[in-house]
């Protein structure tokens, strides 16, 4: 199900960007505008600062073992924590969500500056190289190309790609992802690197997959074949050939996936924030098909047979409870 986002969620969000910008004038002029949109907003706005407020009375627990609480300020403390009670259900739980939210706001900046080719959010992009060979980003995908006589090279720095091979024993078609290289051997493949771990998945052909930093990796793999690697670890498994970069055509694919992977791979295809506040909910396990171009449907789907629930905050982020 989905919420719709509450007057406490959204006062916690002004609560931040006017910290964050306190000298913005348009966005001090759009806050005076919701502010007197509705009581409930002013309302919600005074419980905010009430809420702060106290958050600040009661103070750290470092602070409190630092010095010793007199009479009066114990008892302040106290009014201060019966306070809390109040208000930390409302507006200081949908603070701390806000804050979280602000973790994830910063864009590709870094590696849209390193990178030769990016895809935006919700985007796929395609590149055509001038041997033939034909690279498509998935969304926030980013890479680096080297091309000259003696070798072909793409460092895919960030996300996900599908490579479609011009194959030339002369000029070896290369793809790097952290310490991992994989060298086309005639074929159509998918690269995806996230963190520390990398994944290779063929979807027709053959590739070699080799990792400067795992002796183990160093291997062919055919049609249907994937292997993820990862600091410490490999894994290999077999899916159909047509899983395989299934996203190109808008298509997410769960194979008893958890949905902590699932949210994972939605966020790339939509410009709103998913936050997954349940733990145990992230470790459900799913299978399914989804649609990628209407990511809050297929979230909502997604959760739903566990129960869970998506809150809108603002509009842009979406957080994701259990049941």
């Amino acid at each position: 199900m989905t919420e719709r986002k509450t007057p406490a969620h959204a006062a916690a969000a002004w609560y931040l960007f006017l910290r964050e910008d306190p000298n913005d004038e348009d966005l001090k002029r759009r806050f005076r505008e919701w502010l007197a949109s509705d009581p409930a907003h002013a309302q919600a706005w005074a419980d905010m600062n009430e809420t702060a407020s106290v958050m600040a009375a009661v103070g750290s627990p470092s602070r409190a073992l630092a010095r010793p609480p007199t009479p009066r300020s114990f008892a302040r403390q106290k009014r201060a924590r019966f306070a809390a009670k109040k208000l930390l259900p409302g507006c200081a739980l949908a603070l701390a969500a806000a804050f979280a939210a602000l973790t994830f706001i910063t864009p590709d900046m870094i590696v849209r500056l390193r990178a030769d080719s990016y895809a935006p959010v919700s985007e796929t992009r395609d590149i055509h190289l001038d041997d033939g060979s034909e690279v498509i980003l998935a969304p926030r995908a980013a890479v680096s190309i080297t091309m000259n006589a003696s070798e072909r090279r793409i460092r895919l720095l960030q996300g996900e790609a599908l490579f479609q091979v011009h194959h030339d024993a002369a000029r070896p078609f290369r793809v790097t992802a952290g310490d991992v290289t994989v060298t086309d051997i005639g074929t159509v493949f998918d690269v995806q690197t996230k963190s520390n771990t990398t994944t290779v998945a063929v979807q027709e052909g053959r590739v070699h997959v080799a990792s400067r930093r795992s002796g183990v990796v160093d291997r062919d793999l055919s049609a249907g074949e994937w292997e993820r690697i990862s600091i410490g670890d490999v894994t290999r498994g077999m899916v159909p050939s047509a899983v395989v970069g299934a996203w190109r055509g808008g298509t997410l694919i769960a194979r008893n996936d958890t949905i902590a992977d699932l949210v994972a791979a939605l966020r790339p295809w939509t410009a709103t924030k998913i936050i997954l506040a349940d733990h145990t909910l992230s470790q459900k396990r799913v299978t399914g098909t989804y649609d990628l171009h209407q990511p809050e449907a297929s979230l909502r789907l997604i959760v739903d047979a566990y129960g869970g629930k998506v809150s809108s905050l603002m509009s842009w982020v979406d957080i994701v409870t259990g049941p």
